[in-house]
Formats: C-alpha cells, structure tokens, sequence
C-alpha cells in the first residue's frame, strides 16, 4: 500500500493531532487517577508485558524503541516497584523473560478500566456518524 503524505489539518498535522491526542488522554487519566506513579514508559512497558505475556528483553526494547541497556533499566526500576519479575530462560540463559506480577496486573487493570472511560467520555463528544467514520479511519491506519 502507498503511503500518503501527512495532510495539514488546521494549524496541525495528523501527526501532531494523534501525538496531542494521546498526551490529552494521558493528563487526564493522571489527573482522573490521582496522579499515576508510574511514567508513561512505565505503563507503555507494562501494557506490552500484558498483551505479549511473557517477551524478553529485547523485544520490550523493541517495542518502545529504545536500545536494550534503556529497557534493562526501566525493567529494573519496575522490579524494584515489584511490578514485574525477570526470569533466564532454560535453554539459553543470556535470555531474560519479564512477566507481570499481581501488584501489577491488579494496577493494569484499574488503569485500563480509567482510561476506557476517560477515552468514552472524550467520544461522546462525536456523533454517531463521526464515530463511525473514526472507527474506519483508525482501521485504516493501524492495518500493515
């Protein structure tokens, strides 16, 4: 598929729109949530850590692009919070394993169920006919 060019929108890109979107969404759930003490990195991590069950290191730093020394050390400052544990795989030990503890699936979940309010909340501001729309232009974007 041909990529398109970034269309301008007011003032703004696309780009742009979805990046302030998401900081938006973020100050709020911070704000809705007392204040999060976790950084977005932190729950970046932790959502991926979720979804994959159990990556390695090097896909965690994969995943938020960053280099593995960078995750190694955002991991640590999560275990330390004992948020996450580490495990060497068996059959090659240079290979660590992050799983999620229950301190952590028990913050996850309350903070998934925060933000898909504040997110709800946010689109009740569409009409039907633009939620639609949005749906299909966020499929649009997110297929490969």
């Amino acid at each position: 598929m041909k990529k398109r060019p970034l269309m301008p929108i007011g003032d703004s890109s696309l780009e742009e729109t979805l990046f302030a979107f998401r900081r938006k969404l973020m100050e709020t759930v911070r704000k809705e949530a007392g204040g999060l003490q976790f950084p977005i990195s932190q729950i970046d991590t932790l959502s991926y850590i979720a979804e994959k069950g159990n990556p390695s290191m090097k896909e965690i730093a994969g995943h938020l692009g960053i280099t593995p020394p960078s995750a190694t050390a955002i991991v640590e400052t999560m275990q330390k919070k004992e948020l996450v544990t580490r495990v060497s795989e068996n059959k090659d030990r240079r290979t660590i394993r992050v799983t999620l503890t229950p301190k952590a699936w028990k913050f996850f979940k309350s903070f998934h169920k925060i933000k898909f309010g504040i997110f709800t909340k946010m689109l009740s501001k569409l009409g039907e006919k633009e939620r639609k729309q949005l749906v299909t232009i966020l499929n649009i974007i997110i297929k490969e």
